[in-house]
């Protein structure tokens, strides 16, 4: 059977995907996969191709459903704000001009005066169960620390930030994994609660702007004083929810994955325990080895060819990230998971105009964590083997029970 045939991502290949990668980079490199209705690049070089030439390869299709919701959820969808574009879910001068205001609450100079409250953040969080001696991480870590973060860029409560990834984590397993009817709704409504908490911090910061990130984006969207309209509103709140995605979607799971990888490869762990120093490099490794976003849909605009197959327009691609950055041809010894590795130019925040936004923010909390957890409890040890969530495109360990 070929490659496409046998692809399982919601299955077989769910909690380890990269066998099947690995064959498919020998075999067929780009292959038709009918469960995800689309061409999946696995090879480096033939995803580079893909996120360097957006006019060829569109991202202003919406994505592609790997399980198709029910009528009762859709119906539910409906109830939100109307689809726009967003910095995602765009192309060309749209890109820019939705980018530009995200991009720039996420700069350098942001994320660096973000950090004192991270690193205290971490602290607080490590110092709540460091005399218990065991702790599951991701409800008492890897959930918080993203939370709390973009929560203060945002300008939210502690309750409003919570409730923003309450609503936003159900959302993003829909469409993506195997739901009952009752979690499908519970994600629907979730979605438009958020999209309606967003649209009254809009409205609040539009009349009364703060130094928040919602108030610069809201201001540099639709520059003025007046109310906005039905429909200007609802374009600013597609972008911020963009904003909200960025803060989380790659930072929860990316702590949780950073412990498992580290700590079941143990040498690699005191390697870094003994040698500060080498965080920066485990940072990069973590994002490689381990990428959280397994990758993005694209559509074909005009007839190509890619890895040797003749792509028609319309063609939906599907870059897999993951995929690319075990790519032998790209990186040596690939299959292995080493913190000093050198020339480390991975893809776990995609390249070219569509370069993840909050790269810098998730690069900063996972250096926080690292140093903090290096220091505090040098003694970890996985407790239990990781479980993973069953989401096809996000890479998220579902528990990680540490002790010490």
């Amino acid at each position: 059977m070929t490659v496409g045939e046998t692809y399982d991502p919601l299955g077989a290949h769910l909690r380890d995907p990269y066998p099947v990668y690995d064959r498919a980079r020998h075999e067929e490199p780009v292959f038709f996969s009918p469960v995800m209705g689309a061409w999946v690049v696995t090879r480096y070089d033939d995803v580079v191709t893909v996120l360097r030439d957006p006019v060829l390869y569109s991202s202003s299709a919406p994505f592609t459903d790997a399980v198709p919701l029910r009528e009762a959820t859709l119906a539910e969808l409906a109830k939100g704000y109307p689809p726009q574009p967003d910095l995602i879910q765009s192309d060309g001068e749209t890109h820019a001009r939705l980018r530009a205001p995200i991009a720039d609450v996420l700069k350098a100079d942001r994320v660096a005066a973000l950090e004192p409250f991270v690193r205290e953040q971490a602290a607080g969080l490590v110092a709540s169960f460091a005399d218990a001696g065991r702790v599951e991480f991701m409800a008492h870590y890897a959930v918080p620390l993203p939370c709390r973060t973009i929560g203060r860029l945002c300008g939210l409560d502690p309750e409003q930030a919570r409730l923003v990834y309450e609503w936003l984590d159900g959302f993003i397993i829909l469409r993506s994994a195997h739901l009952t009817e009752e979690q499908e709704l519970a994600g629907a409504r979730g979605f438009v609660r958020l999209q309606e908490l967003i649209g009254s911090l809009v409205r609040e910061r539009r009349a009364k702007p703060g130094e928040d990130a919602f108030s610069e984006v809201v201001a540099a969207s639709v520059p003025g004083e007046e109310p906005l309209s039905y429909e200007d509103e609802a374009q600013v709140v597609a972008n911020l929810f963009q904003l909200v995605v960025a803060g989380h979607i790659t930072t929860v799971p990316l702590g949780g994955m950073a412990m498992a990888l580290l700590l079941s490869h143990r040498e690699q762990w005191e390697r870094l325990c003994a040698d500060p120093s080498l965080i920066p490099g485990a940072v990069e490794e973590i994002l490689r080895y381990g990428t959280p976003a397994s990758g993005l849909y694209r559509e074909v605009t005009a007839p190509t060819e890619l890895g040797g197959v003749a792509l028609p327009a319309g063609s939906r691609v599907l870059l897999r990230y993951n995929a690319a950055n075990r790519d032998p041809g790209k990186f040596p010894h690939a299959a292995e998971f080493d913190i000093a590795r050198e020339r480390n130019r991975h893809l776990a925040f995609g390249r070219g105009v569509h370069f993840c936004a909050g790269a810098a923010l998730a690069r900063m909390q996972l250096r926080v964590t690292l140093e903090t957890l290096t220091t505090k409890l040098p003694g970890l040890r996985l407790a239990e083997p990781i479980s993973y969530r069953p989401v096809h495109d996000v890479r998220h360990p579902e528990a990680v029970h540490l002790v010490w």
